[in-house]
């Protein structure tokens, strides 16, 4: 089963590389830390932030039931990045593509953690990872002004 602490490792390196753990500027507007940890001491943020990624994406995105932490920390990046919902639909979307009959609902239960964990990581990987990119393809053809994030949004999709 995965674990959080890796996965918050490798989102915070996307989010918030330098750990600020304040407003810290992203390509796609600022992450708000500061309505998070505005009256929390600075020694105390790091802890306060894990807090909230923890219970407000991982445990309702129910992330630790996937078998591969490799998985789970994009699937965590992406359902910070886009929103639960749509990164499980990624991941549903994902394991689609590999030709796995599966309701494409944006909800992690039990049938499509089975339909995940029974199949081969790094191939679901890089069926998510193609998700990731045409979804934010999609995004800069229903919005042409976005175009100008879409090389940053490409790299963190191919990580």
């Amino acid at each position: 089963m995965s674990q959080f602490a890796p996965a918050l490792s490798f989102l915070l390196d996307n989010e918030d590389h330098s750990r600020q753990y304040a407003a810290v500027p992203d390509v796609g507007g600022p992450v708000d830390y500061a309505k998070i940890v505005r009256i929390i001491p600075n020694s105390a943020r790091a802890s306060a932030v894990a807090e909230f990624y923890q219970s407000k994406f991982w445990t309702p995105m129910n992330l630790g039931g996937l078998d591969s932490q490799d998985l789970a920390n994009r699937v965590l990046d992406e359902g910070v990045n886009a929103g639960a919902k749509t990164a499980i639909e990624l991941l549903q979307g994902a394991v689609k593509d590999l030709r796995v009959p599966l309701e494409v609902d944006g909800h992690m239960g039990p049938i499509t953690l089975a339909a995940v964990n029974g199949r081969d990581p790094e191939a679901i990987l890089a069926a998510f990872r193609q998700q990731r990119l045409q979804r934010y393809r999609e995004i800069v053809v229903a919005k042409p002004e976005d175009a100008r994030y879409l090389p940053e949004w490409e790299k963190r999709a191919l990580k």
